[in-house]
C-alpha cells in the first residue's frame, strides 16, 4: 500500500483568501509560542537548571528593562 506525502487536501481559494489564511496562521502561531514557551522549554531541556538568579524560564521579565538596547 502507498503512503500519501500530502495528509490535507487543499482547496482552491482567491487570492485575497490565501494571505488571509497564511496571516492568521502566522499571528496564531506566534502567539502559541510565546504563551506556551516555558513549558515547550521544559519539555525539549528538562534537565536544565534554572538560572543563577533562581528564576525560572516561565518568570515573566521585568518591564522596562533597565539595559536599553543599544
Amino acid at each position: 500500500m502507498e503512503q500519501d506525502n500530502q495528509p490535507f487536501e487543499f482547496p482552491d481559494m482567491p487570492d485575497e483568501a490565501v494571505v488571509a489564511v497564511d496571516q492568521f496562521l502566522e499571528a496564531f502561531y506566534i502567539q502559541f509560542q510565546n504563551r506556551y514557551f516555558a513549558q515547550m522549554y521544559r519539555h525539549y531541556y528538562p534537565d536544565h537548571p534554572p538560572s543563577r538568579s533562581g528564576r525560572r524560564y516561565d518568570d515573566q521579565l521585568p518591564l522596562p528593562l533597565d539595559d536599553p538596547p543599544f
